[in-house]
């Protein structure tokens, strides 16, 4: 049989069936259109065929995104090939398909779960290998539980013959900017330390030449943006006309600033919390010395009758004045001053204060937050690999509105807008934007350039 396949997805695929390579993990992609997801159905197709009674596992981040986008592939490739016969769909409690040599494919979504932080969820299936559809999507805590699950790795073929073959993982993605596809594969890659077992083949849509010229032309229509990362692949694009967050290395570096050269050490301690109630987002509280925020409590749930207690507790525990501790008065929070006497609460929309430069409150407090940031003038610490991500995700959906006027006041997107971007609140990023109020006359420099920018 030819299968048409592209010159990136043979290099692709003759990884993938080779069990004496060494390569266990290949990432797959860069582009719009490079064949990601036809590849990873035909490998899991022929997989479960080499090896009878074997398991395999197709994972996107949502169900809806799994059944209306990945599964739909998968049912042209096995039609074209001719195996519908073989294969049986089992939707429901099951979500599989089984193969008649007694080969299965798990179907799972892989979306966070605030109940599952750990994804504890995937922790009892013995697997074969595993397709990770959109793994740009997907939380990296996922993928360290996973590899854990490669287990049946031996068996016996239709004919009697035993096999034994190799753990393999293929990840397809489109350029995210920033996370763990960034900082694990393609940091790695440009530098040349990516390590033996993992291949990264980088494929975009001019790879394929299935693809029709409209399509090319149409994209080309697209936004800055996504003509960077869909057409061209480009992982180091950060559309930083918009973005107030528009250093990632800064970004990175603000876990790991050294504490003794930041400045204002000695100053008295604050605090700030971003009030969630019943699972609606997350209760985050962000502690101050100076310029170390230390994230103290972050709560999937909380009930009215908690946030009392756990503010009050705070306050005594890291020696906060209440003067210099603030909550989010804006949205559920917004009884709190009335209950713990002399905290402060935020509005957001409230005037700046430097009203001449800034929009509202919110805005100054985050372009003084991407000053600090960026200048290397503030350390985070208590953050755990993936809520660090989470942190980082959250300040990159900080937009600034504005930009080309010479008269308006520097502002941000809305947080309704910041929602759409990241699927949720942003409240590990609101906390700490929240923290910096406590000094904020005393440090904060008004612009002194066109919006947009805060210069030195």
């Amino acid at each position: 049989m030819k299968i048409p396949l592209t010159k990136k997805q043979i290099k692709a695929y003759k990884l993938l069936m080779d069990d004496n390579n060494g390569v266990t993990e290949i990432l797959y992609g860069g582009g719009a259109r490079g064949g990601k997801t036809w590849l990873g159905c035909l490998w899991q197709i022929f997989r479960r065929l080499q090896y009878a009674g074997s398991a395999g596992m197709i994972v996107r981040r949502t169900y809806v995104d799994l059944h209306g986008t990945t599964l739909i592939t998968f049912r042209k490739v096995a039609k074209w090939l001719g195996v519908e016969s073989y294969i049986t769909y089992k939707f429901g409690t099951e979500n599989c398909i089984l193969f008649s040599n007694g080969s299965r494919i798990f179907l799972r979504y892989a979306q966070y779960q605030p109940k599952d932080p750990d994804f504890a969820r995937f922790g009892s299936y013995d697997l074969t290998d595993l397709f990770t559809d959109e793994a740009q999507e997907i939380d990296r805590q996922f993928f360290n539980i996973i590899r854990g699950r490669f287990s049946l790795l031996t068996g016996k073929g239709t004919d009697g013959k035993p096999w034994r073959c190799s753990p393999k993982m293929l990840i397809t993605c489109n350029p995210p900017t920033s996370g763990h596809i960034i900082q694990d594969w393609w940091k790695p890659f440009k530098n040349g330390t990516l390590p033996p077992y993992r291949a990264f083949i980088r494929a975009l849509v001019d790879d394929n030449p299935y693809v029709p010229q409209e399509y090319i032309d149409q994209l080309m229509h697209s936004d800055k943006a996504t003509i960077q990362r869909l057409r061209y692949g480009n992982f180091d694009f950060n559309n930083e006309d918009d973005c107030l967050f528009d250093d990632y290395d800064a970004l990175c570096d603000m876990f790991t600033n050294p504490v003794e050269y930041l400045p204002d050490n000695r100053a008295l301690p604050a605090g700030a919390a971003d009030v969630a109630l019943k699972g609606h987002d997350r209760f985050a509280l962000v502690t101050s010395v100076g310029r170390v925020y230390t994230y103290r409590q972050i709560l999937d749930y909380t009930e009215a009758d908690q946030l009392e207690g756990i503010i009050t507790s705070a306050l005594g525990k890291y020696n906060i004045p209440r003067s210099r501790f603030w909550v989010d008065a804006d949205g559920v929070g917004n009884y709190l001053p009335d209950y713990i006497k002399g905290i402060k609460g935020f509005h957001g929309g409230s005037q700046a204060v430097d009203a001449t430069n800034y929009a509202n409150l919110k805005a100054q407090c985050y372009y003084e937050l991407a000053r600090r940031v960026k200048d290397r003038q503030i350390r985070v610490a208590g953050l755990k690999d993936r809520e660090r991500e989470i942190l980082i995700e959250e300040l990159q959906a900080i937009k600034i509105v504005g930009k080309d006027s010479d008269t308006s006041k520097a502002a941000i997107n809305s947080k309704e807008e910041q929602k759409k971007l990241l699927g949720r609140s942003p409240d590990l990023a609101d906390a700490l934007m929240m923290c910096v109020c406590a000094d904020l006359s005393v440090n904060a420099k008004p612009a002194k350039a066109r919006v947009g920018r805060l210069t030195d």
